[in-house]
């Protein structure tokens, strides 16, 4: 047998190429779609009504809800309404989720102001040699104790006093 030339073969393949591309581009008749039954024809038109549907945004609607957005503004307006137990060195107050950023400005000098009476307290008690046993105030300057917060100031407040008489019972011992 003889072998195959490799001119012979690259030829071969270059006409196929063309010819393939050529084929490809040919144009094509077009097969007619068949007719719709009469059931499922389109209306000519959507008539009076349905424009003032369209109209009023009770027609078709795209697949964002505008209830949505409105629900989620809702829900943030009131978790920004719920009141918080903060802790500020040992003391504890009751602020609204909106003014935490300010009082949490605030907090380092409220903290400096109990931690500097508490030197005082101390250094007052060992000048006359009495023993003293006030709790230093935490290292933890600004806390935030409650995660989601109480709907009503008063709820929160009770809460707070119920810590503050825990922490003025450790004080007093």
């Amino acid at each position: 047998m003889k072998p195959i030339s490799t001119t012979l073969v690259t030829f071969v393949s270059l006409v196929l190429f063309c010819v393939s591309t050529l084929v490809s581009a040919a144009p094509r008749d077009k097969l007619p779609k068949p007719p719709r039954p009469p059931t499922l024809k389109k209306g000519k038109g959507i008539g009076k009504i349905g424009k003032a549907l369209r109209k009023s945004g009770r027609g078709r609607k795209s697949g964002k809800k505008p209830g949505r957005k409105n629900k989620y503004d809702k829900q943030k307006k009131e978790e920004e309404e719920r009141y918080h137990v903060v802790q500020i060195g040992l003391k504890f107050e009751v602020i609204q989720k909106k003014k935490l950023s300010s009082a949490r400005k605030s907090a380092p000098k409220k903290y400096k102001a109990q931690m500097a009476q508490y030197e005082k307290a101390r250094k007052s008690a060992k000048k006359k040699g009495r023993e003293f046993k006030a709790p230093k105030p935490p290292s933890s300057v600004f806390k935030v104790l409650t995660d989601k917060g109480y709907k009503t100031k008063k709820e929160a407040q009770e809460n707070s006093r119920r810590l503050q008489r825990q922490v003025d019972s450790k004080r007093k011992r």
